[in-house]
């Protein structure tokens, strides 16, 4: 091997010889190797007295000098000073500032013994002193639900031609669902967490990101998109993580990334059925058989570890689609006047008044009532009855294709934004 990089050198060398006009990036090119590998060797050449076989050598890499060890006079010179010269400089001194007044130590100098020069040998004769106090980073294991009682739910890519929907168990690592499309918006989105539930019964919570298509809005103080309304109605309580804390939903998002490398990429389908086959295959591997190596399943398949599962809540033959509004209570939504005094929340307008217009107001819930308050500088200036209410129970079929038609309307009102 190491002959054959002697002849890389010497056609290097050759090179430059007949053509001592070209460039590194040139000569990089027509050698076939690295920008720095060429730097590094041109520079070896220009500094060669003379060529001979040994210039075109590999170099030892072993230390060129030994390190001199620092005597125990000096490194107690330098804790004294990290000490003392606080005092004179009103702070904790670094490095650089100690190897001054190091070197001007009548009692070092005196001894004739080798001082340092580099501010890192002072900083490890510091942290070897307990001058500097080392970070001790612990983990904390996540804290566990009860089994099937907690999901989390988020999307993944494979190119741009499929799109995956992936929802795990908290409690268990469970695989719960895997669905696939070609790319989810707001109503197929809704669409799948419908069929997620019809299949694998209500959770308690259902944890995800801000995604738009979950939300309709990455705003914190945003109305509740058709899904939150949705899934509140339904009696589970939402839980949007923070905006950029992926790190908050860890067993989907892992999850995502083993179906990636497992599964997806290996087999390379071509459409989003021939994906949701693999997945769905895959799905029985990795609850059933696949060794999983969280805390809750130790070393163990998910339905190994937990065997006996408890009963899950099906979905209800009525819904009251306005159970949400509790839930809201004395919520506040931040809006601007606009310059026609309307205000706008969700789909529908609420006039506010023209001598409004360009202020900051703030619309306040109240559930009892099923009233807006509008409130402009801490003051109540009107009240308006909340449009888009149902006040009746509906068949679960109708409510899911109500939400649906609401989704829908978001979607189109999104395409809107972007086309103008």
């Amino acid at each position: 091997m190491e002959s054959l990089w002697e002849f890389e050198r010497m056609r290097l060398f050759e090179l430059i010889r007949d053509h001592p006009d070209w460039s590194t990036s040139h000569l990089a090119e027509a050698i076939g190797h690295s920008l720095s590998w060429v730097k590094k060797w041109r520079k070896r050449f220009r500094q060669a007295q003379q060529a001979s076989l040994a210039l075109f050598q590999s170099q030892s890499r072993a230390p060129k000098t030994r390190s001199k060890s620092l005597m125990p006079l000096v490194r107690n010179a330098i804790l004294s000073l990290r000490d003392q010269l606080k005092d004179v400089y009103r702070r904790v001194v670094g490095p650089k500032t100690i190897l001054y007044h190091l070197h001007r130590d009548p009692i070092v100098r005196q001894h004739a013994v080798f001082i340092p020069r580099s501010g890192c040998t002072i900083w490890r004769v510091l942290k070897d002193g307990g001058r500097i106090p080392v970070r001790v980073h612990e983990h904390h294991p996540v804290e566990r639900p009860a089994p099937m009682e907690h999901w989390e739910m988020d999307f993944g890519q494979l190119a741009d031609q499929i799109e995956f929907f992936t929802v795990v168990d908290r409690g268990t690592s469970i695989l719960v669902d895997t669905q696939t499309d070609q790319h989810y918006n707001a109503e197929t989105a809704l669409l799948a967490v419908a069929q997620l539930l019809l299949l694998n019964g209500l959770p308690k919570q259902l944890r995800f990101d801000r995604d738009s298509r979950f939300l309709s809005s990455w705003a914190m103080d945003g109305y509740p998109s058709p899904l939150l309304r949705f899934l509140l109605c339904l009696g589970i309580q939402p839980d949007p993580t923070p905006p950029r804390r992926p790190d908050l939903k860890p067993f989907v998002e892992r999850c995502i990334r083993t179906l990636k490398y497992e599964c997806l990429w290996e087999q390379r389908p071509e459409n989003p059925t021939q994906a949701d086959e693999m997945l769905r295959e895959y799905r029985y591997f990795y609850n059933h058989h696949r060794a999983n190596q969280s805390s809750a399943c130790q070393n163990r398949p998910p339905y190994e570890a937990f065997p006996m599962l408890p009963d899950s809540l099906t979905l209800p033959e009525t819904v009251d689609p306005d159970a949400w509004l509790e839930q809201y209570h004395r919520r506040l939504f931040k809006r601007r006047v606009g310059s026609n005094g309307i205000v706008s929340i969700d789909r529908h307008s609420y006039y506010v008044g023209s001598a409004y217009a360009g202020e900051r107001v703030a619309f306040q819930l109240d559930a009892q009532r099923r009233q807006f308050l509008a409130l402009h500088r801490g003051q109540v200036v009107k009240a308006f009855e909340i449009q888009g209410l149902y006040g009746l129970p509906m068949a679960f079929a109708a409510y899911l294709n109500t939400m649906l038609e609401e989704a829908r309307s978001i979607d189109r009102q999104q395409q809107l934004k972007k086309a103008s």
